[in-house]
């Protein structure tokens, strides 16, 4: 009799508990269903130690280190107002090739310094001439590429190596970068698997439904980014209030005897 006596007080504590939790998860949901989320990005991950962002619309770029330090540094990209020119692409790319010397065929033979190719013929360089240094940081005034100081690419070319990532932008990404080790949870993906995940999860952020969907570590490298690059869609286009998970279905991910004791119940 006393073992039935504990056992029914045990499970109406239990039951209570239950009930406690789906009428907060209830209030939360109605009242609290959405937040906002102003500067929600989506994160795409990296194990080399550094990544570059490009800002196009301030002719600015930073080398992030995985140490946590930045250096910022003046470009001078691509403007389809030159015979022949086209604009730096926006995207995320990877470093594809590194040669200290290349010369254009496209442009008269022009001599480029410590080349790094993210975008088929579009990448960092220095030139032998120092006229274009006053364009440094302040406009646009190459054909494509991003043309950095000579000090700059020496610096660059030394230390960033094949597949680290570069992204370009112009202020309104809906995508960013973060270092990532090896000793983290995650899956390489094909090429056509991450552009399809990518894509996903931004039309995810644009419907206000992004932390109810697939939250998998993504992660970028030479194998898995070709020439043309990810998107990055537009922060502009996010919902800043974004739907979350009530607090009962939080408990219920950690602990799923929650749901089960619910469905006995009722």
């Amino acid at each position: 009799m006393r073992n039935k006596l504990l056992f029914v007080l045990f499970f109406s504590i239990n039951i209570a508990f239950i009930i406690d939790i789906k009428c907060e998860a209830r209030q939360y949901s109605d009242s609290s269903r959405t937040m906002d989320f102003s500067f929600l990005r989506d994160t795409i991950y990296t194990l080399h130690n550094f990544y570059i962002e490009v800002n196009l619309s301030t002719q600015k770029a930073f080398l992030h280190s995985k140490d946590g330090t930045v250096k910022e540094f003046g470009v001078s990209s691509g403007t389809d107002k030159l015979q022949d020119g086209m604009n730096t692409k926006e995207g995320l790319f990877v470093l594809q090739a590194k040669l200290p010397k290349w010369y254009s065929r496209q442009f008269d033979s022009t001599l480029m310094l410590n080349w790094m190719g993210f975008n088929f013929g579009i990448g960092f360089h220095a030139l032998e001439t120092s006229g274009y240094y006053s364009y440094l940081g302040k406009r646009k005034s190459s054909h494509g590429c991003l043309r950095i100081s000579r000090a700059v690419a020496k610096e660059l070319y030394s230390k960033i190596d094949i597949g680290t990532p570069v992204l370009v932008h112009s202020g309104n990404n809906a995508i960013t970068i973060s270092f990532i080790d090896s000793t983290n949870n995650f899956t390489e993906y094909s090429f056509s698997e991450l552009l399809k995940m990518i894509n996903f999860r931004i039309k995810q952020m644009y419907r206000g439904n992004y932390f109810i969907g697939d939250k998998r570590l993504l992660v970028i490298d030479k194998f898995n980014v070709h020439h043309v690059g990810l998107p990055i869609g537009d922060s502009r286009k996010i919902l800043k209030r974004q739907i979350i998970k009530s607090t009962y279905e939080f408990i219920e991910a950690v602990i799923p005897e929650v749901k089960k004791m619910m469905i006995v119940r009722e």
